[in-house]
């Protein structure tokens, strides 16, 4: 039988130290006859990678379960396979431990690369997904990268909202091109506002986009200094308890002790969170606020969403105005 003869040249060749020619063989043999017992004993020793080592020796007890011999050597392998990749995890995680350092010394450039690089083999852990999410400002690269991370970790509520937003984004191109140029990123803002008038379907929306379009290629010709929301939301929210200070102020000549009134000063702070309240309602800002009391995924807040948040923090901000001025009138 060929088989046989294929076995008796194996043999000789293993004896004779031409080794790569008799593992040729061997696996010539196992294809014609995979049950070949004596075969896959002699190739247990001939192939190179622990993994067809570990294969190999499977198939010899799969075929004959009492061969103790082989059944030794693989427990070795096994302890070999497991030492690996205990190594390989410790090294893994280093790496992951490395790349954190980087983000402390402000280098996340490389921080982002060194990640990036981990990740390639998909065998890094959470936490290394997971930087790779925060790092990463593309979307693409983001949205895979929490993907693993829950997978690993299912429980993270974080990750899973994040995971949720970016979602919302990518299917909601217009938000994403709002996001943008909330964020002064007008290249992207204008790419996503692409994607956008290509899935709209109303000619207004389209309108809509093209006028946007046109305000950012001016903003970017321009080249207008960006201003970012917090900074516009903070200017905005000064306002009305800097005008309450001063009013409590000149109502209490200058002298906070004059009027010991608890409630007055207490209104100070209902209309320092008024006042950041209504600006939050008046600047589109994506804030995180937004998703935690509206459970608005984009962060955008939606008309019913501002109009709720503007009525409370008109509420807050008039009524210490109006025990103010009640206060005021008393006096006279």
């Amino acid at each position: 039988m060929k088989e046989d003869v294929l076995l008796q040249q194996a043999i000789s060749a293993v004896r004779a130290g031409h080794e790569l020619t008799a593992r040729d063989i061997f696996l010539e043999i196992v294809e014609i006859n995979p049950r070949n017992e004596t075969a896959w004993m002699w190739l247990t020793g001939l192939l190179d990678d622990l993994e067809d080592c570990i294969y190999a020796c499977e198939q010899v007890l799969d075929i004959n379960p009492q061969n103790a011999h082989v059944r030794q050597y693989l427990g070795q392998l096994l302890g070999q396979r497991e030492k690996r990749r205990e190594e390989h995890r410790l090294y893994m995680e280093g790496q992951v431990a490395h790349a954190r350092e980087l983000v402390r010394g402000k280098k996340k450039d490389e921080a982002l690369e060194l990640v990036r690089l981990l990740t390639k083999s998909g065998e890094v852990n959470a936490d290394g997904w997971r930087l790779l999410a925060e790092l990463s400002a593309d979307m693409d690269e983001r949205l895979p990268a929490l993907e693993k991370l829950l997978a690993l970790t299912p429980g993270d509520v974080k990750a899973q909202k994040e995971l949720e937003r970016l979602r919302h984004f990518k299917n909601n191109p217009f938000d994403l091109a709002e996001m943008y140029a909330e964020q002064g990123n007008f290249e992207k803002a204008i790419e996503a506002y692409g994607e956008a008038s290509i899935k709209s379907k109303s000619k207004r929306e389209q309108r809509e986009i093209y006028w946007k379009t046109v305000q950012l290629e001016n903003l970017r010709q321009e080249n207008i200094t960006y201003i970012s929301p917090a900074i516009s939301i903070a200017r905005l929210a000064a306002g009305p308890p800097l005008l309450y200070f001063m009013l409590l102020l000149a109502h209490v000549g200058l002298n906070p002790f004059a009027e010991p009134n608890l409630l007055l000063w207490i209104g100070f702070l209902w209309v320092l969170l008024g006042g950041f309240l209504t600006a939050l309602a008046a600047i589109r800002s994506r804030s995180r606020i937004w998703s935690l009391l509206f459970k608005d995924v984009g962060a955008g807040g939606t008309p019913a969403a501002r109009f709720t948040m503007s009525a409370a923090g008109w509420i807050l901000v008039m009524l210490p105005f109006a025990m103010l001025f009640f206060a005021a009138f008393n006096r006279m």
